[in-house]
């Protein structure tokens, strides 16, 4: 039986035809082995470049200590718009600027809220975006050393680009000399159909973390850019409609509340900003309303004289008189450099402004006003018969602050070539896409020649 079985099985053995093995069967599958060895380490190698490239550019902060090659602080003599991939105070920190700057060429549709700093020792531009638009010199603020920034309830340390709550409930009217005390107006209460009001002005003690001064307002819109602190950061002085409230530290009630120990009647001018305080503590500077005739921009007859006033008995000081500042949306005082000269940022009507009376509202604020073009770092001295103008903003920046400190003791240097930063995180994004891409592409099209390359008899 198990020979007759053994013979069936080989029987049907040797009816089965023979198996036929494709030439180079096995060199196929050795160069496909090959071919998916290569794919898998170019891949981890493109991995690799692109994660050491994100490494190397990561958007970290960095603190910029004076190098050997900067300049001493000082206002650039040029300004430049920041590109679009201008690095972030936040991702690499400038140190203490010479400016802050903002208008069409810097922010659009899709960055609202972006403004440009460029530091004091060298052209290191950086942008801060912060949660609301603000216009840079009254809604936001540079501290006199250049440090901080004070925007939208926070300051930003422009040396280590951190932020912090700034410590006030409102928005920001100015800093004291030292940078020690911000003085504030709470939020805009507002009573239809149209009127609103400012509750309160209060000064804010960064050391002792709390307010020191109160002072009630109620019914009047106290605007942004129309308070001042005095030198030694003891008395407040504010615009409420058309009077300067002057207001001590050392006469408020347990509460922190006081009331105007003066009021300066302004007869239609304005208290003109955070330098409008003499460094002698005694003398207030405040500005008349004119009209020219020969003006600048005919369009624009609005005319500002800037006059000093003992705030002891409200007597305009007697001396030469100060140029006449023709055809300017404003004049903000930044300081002084002795009793008979002032330095003053203006503002330059373009084609669009309109010379409107101040009514004191909020629809129509006196500050910034609407169809300002450039913005002019001037001297103003006593005798002279015109500004004496330092610099200018370029076509599309039409707002800025400076340091007071460099504006004051008028250090003004060359300027260089501009650095904008390690790229931001999305252009980093962007570029690791396009080479992941980029390297798909180029293996697929490899993978083609490859195939086109075989002769049509080895093809699978």
């Amino acid at each position: 039986m198990t020979s007759r079985l053994s013979e069936a099985l080989h029987g049907l053995a040797d009816g089965v035809p023979a198996a036929t093995v494709p030439e180079e069967l096995f060199d196929r599958a050795r160069a496909r082995h090959r071919h998916r060895r290569a794919a898998t380490a170019g891949a981890l190698a493109v991995l690799v470049l692109l994660l050491g490239a994100g490494y190397a550019l990561r958007p970290a902060p960095i603190r910029w200590p004076s190098a050997a090659g900067s300049t001493a602080p000082g206002l650039p003599t040029r300004l430049v718009d920041p590109p679009l991939r201008t690095a972030t105070v936040a991702q690499s920190a400038p140190g203490a600027a010479a400016m802050l700057f903002g208008g069409p060429a810097v922010r659009d549709n899709w960055n609202e809220t972006r403004m440009g700093v460029v530091a004091a020792d060298v052209d290191r531009y950086r942008v801060l975006t912060p949660s609301e638009s603000q216009t840079a010199g009254f809604g936001a603020l540079l501290s006199p050393n250049g440090r901080y920034v004070w925007a939208g309830g926070l300051l930003y340390d422009l040396t280590s680009g951190r932020s912090a709550p700034a410590g006030t409930d409102g928005y920001p009217l100015a800093f004291a000399p030292n940078g020690k005390r911000l003085a504030y107006a709470d939020h805009d209460t507002f009573t239809s159909p149209n009127t609103y009001a400012t509750p309160y002005v209060g000064l804010y003690d960064r050391d002792r973390r709390a307010d020191v001064l109160r002072v009630r307002v109620g019914t009047a819109w106290v605007p942004p850019g129309q308070a001042a602190v005095s030198p030694d950061g003891t008395e407040l002085a504010v615009q409420v409609r058309d009077e300067v409230w002057l207001t001590r530290v050392a006469d408020a009630d347990p509460d922190g509340t006081a009331t105007p120990y003066r009021k300066l009647p302004l007869n239609g001018g304005r208290l003109p900003g955070a330098g409008s305080w003499l460094p002698d503590g005694r003398t207030m500077a405040t500005l008349t309303r004119s009209t020219c005739t020969d003006c600048p921009v005919p369009s624009y007859p609005r005319t500002w004289r800037l006059e000093t006033r003992d705030v002891a008995n409200a007597a305009v000081v007697p001396g030469p008189a100060f140029p006449d500042v023709r055809s300017a949306t404003y004049v903000h005082l930044v300081g002084w450099r002795s009793a008979d000269e002032a330095v003053a940022l203006i503002g330059v009507p373009g084609p669009t402004a309109v010379d409107r009376p101040d009514t004191h509202d909020i629809a129509t604020s006196p500050y910034q006003e609407h169809g300002t073009t450039a913005v002019q770092l001037v001297l103003l001295r006593r005798g002279a018969t015109s500004p004496e103008v330092l610099l200018r903003t370029p076509a599309g920046i039409t707002e800025m602050t400076v340091a007071a400190d460099l504006a004051i003791h008028g250090t003004i240097r060359e300027s260089g070539r501009p650095d904008f930063g390690p790229p931001p995180m999305w252009l980093i994004a962007a570029g690791a896409i396009l080479t992941a891409i980029a390297g798909a592409a180029l293996h697929s099209l490899l993978q083609y020649l490859r195939r086109n390359r075989r002769p049509r008899s080895q093809r699978p």
